[in-house]
């Protein structure tokens, strides 16, 4: 390698990560940060995978969003793990990754649900439960890359205290950020006064009149969410070839 030659993040590689931080989210939510020894950069969208190895040889893997932008310009990257009952992967996280660790990951993955500030239509972002993580990465890209097009959250959970990224989208008690729609499908904080139930046409209807135009819709979750909510998309006008879905599942 010449001198002044920057190593890369090769995404087909297995690299060991360091846990850096560790950060509660919401019940069964955390966000961890890996040190790497070379930049990392992705797209808002992409997904990393994790793989462990026990001593006996035995092998298992998981994709994870980016719950973070990274353009090359740091050594970081940030993936929001919710535990997953029977999951191989999250449980050993959850009970036994601490700071310091390390465990190996590969990527940046996945080329068709991403967003980046060269897409200039309006955007309106959907997502459930844990399905919050990409399009937060998306939602905070728009605003480190001072993007003008017009981009809208609507978001479903089922209590306060399963709601992820409080800081940055529910900083006051009964009051989202202005970009932000919240649904309460199970339990609504005291003095709550917007929706509640799950993500329906009306919403959708609402969401949707709040632009000028019709934009392009990223819809994340388990996979009954994701269908429901891109088939109500569609009965309500917005044209499928605009619609970019991923299914969360337990793994």
């Amino acid at each position: 390698m010449s001198s002044g030659t920057t190593r890369t993040f090769n995404p087909s590689a297995w690299r060991a990560g360091t846990v850096t931080q560790i950060i509660p989210e919401a019940i069964g939510l955390r966000s961890y940060t890996f040190a790497f020894d070379t930049p990392v950069k992705h797209d808002a969208g992409q997904h990393y995978e994790i793989r462990l190895t026990a001593k006996d040889g035995y092998q298992a893997a998981r994709l994870y969003s980016a719950a973070m932008p990274a353009n090359g310009s740091s050594n970081m990257l940030q993936l929001t793990i919710a535990l997953m009952p029977g999951g191989e992967i999250s449980s050993y996280i959850f009970n036994n990754l601490k700071l310091g660790g390390q465990v190996e990951i590969r990527g940046p993955l996945g080329r068709y649900f991403i967003w980046t500030a060269k897409i200039h239509d309006p955007v309106l972002l959907i997502g459930g439960g844990s399905g919050i993580v990409p399009l937060r990465c998306m939602r905070l890209e728009h605003q480190q890359s001072e993007s003008k097009a017009p981009m809208k959250l609507l978001y479903s959970a089922r209590t306060y205290f399963d709601l992820s990224y409080k800081y940055e989208l529910f900083p006051k008690a009964g009051r989202p950020m202005p970009d932000v729609d919240i649904t309460f499908t199970e339990q609504s904080p005291e003095g709550w006064q917007g929706y509640e139930g799950r993500i329906n046409k009306d919403m959708l209807q609402a969401a949707l009149d709040s632009f000028s135009k019709k934009p392009r819709a990223y819809v994340c979750g388990p996979t009954p969410f994701v269908e429901s909510v891109t088939q109500m998309l569609v009965k309500i006008g917005l044209n499928p070839s605009v619609i970019s879905a991923e299914r969360f599942g337990p793994t």
